[in-house]
């Protein structure tokens, strides 16, 4: 499946895992550059003892952003792109996880150095999550 895959990369920005609601999902941010690339990875547990079913109202199963010291958004994955309109749902078994990761390379990316903080938010009906980390990029 695009943008779901197996990948924990070697941070250089890492939140702390974040409880969301008493549900027994935990989210937790990474992010890397390697190249001139900046990496994402949202990690969403199922800390609980049963099967969940992560519900999304349409293909927009996740998004990342990174916003300057003002809260502006410098750049936003889900901007320009296009999701389909089926809902859709996604299994995550009792102690198991799902990744999703994506990258930004920025055109220029002199352009962009600075402090930053990473927005990940998971984008489903029934556990919703939103987390955020700092990164400098150099």
């Amino acid at each position: 499946m695009i943008g779901c895959r197996q990948y924990a990369p070697r941070a250089v920005a890492d939140s702390r895992p974040k409880r969301q609601t008493d549900r027994g999902v935990v989210t937790h941010l990474r992010v890397d550059t390697v190249g001139g690339r900046v990496r994402f990875a949202l990690a969403v547990f199922n800390d609980s003892d049963h099967r969940i079913e992560l519900d999304f109202p349409d293909g927009r199963t996740h998004d990342f952003a990174g916003e300057d010291g003002g809260g502006r958004p410098v750049w936003r994955w889900s901007a320009g792109r296009m999701f389909t309109q089926g809902m859709q749902n996604r299994l995550v078994e009792a102690r198991d996880s799902v990744v999703f990761d994506e990258a930004w390379a920025p055109d220029a990316p002199a352009a962009y150095v600075g402090q930053y903080v990473v927005v990940a938010e998971l984008r489903s009906e029934n556990y919703p999550a939103r987390t955020t980390t700092r990164l400098a990029l150099r």
